[in-house]
């Protein structure tokens, strides 16, 4: 995967995570905090994960 292509993915899916921690903590929506759970391990992983060359 293009390095630039997989940092903005990273970067989006920590945008999604803490959104919807924002959305969902003060609604009490428990799928939304569950969304962030996802995005932020999403997030997590990327960051983490094996860089191809």
């Amino acid at each position: 995967m293009n390095p630039i292509l997989r940092a903005a993915v990273i970067v989006v899916c920590l945008v999604a995570a803490i959104g919807c921690y924002v959305f969902g903590i003060p609604v009490g929506g428990v799928a939304f905090l569950v969304a962030g759970i996802i995005f932020e391990a999403m997030f997590w992983l990327g960051i983490f994960g094996k860089w191809k060359k």
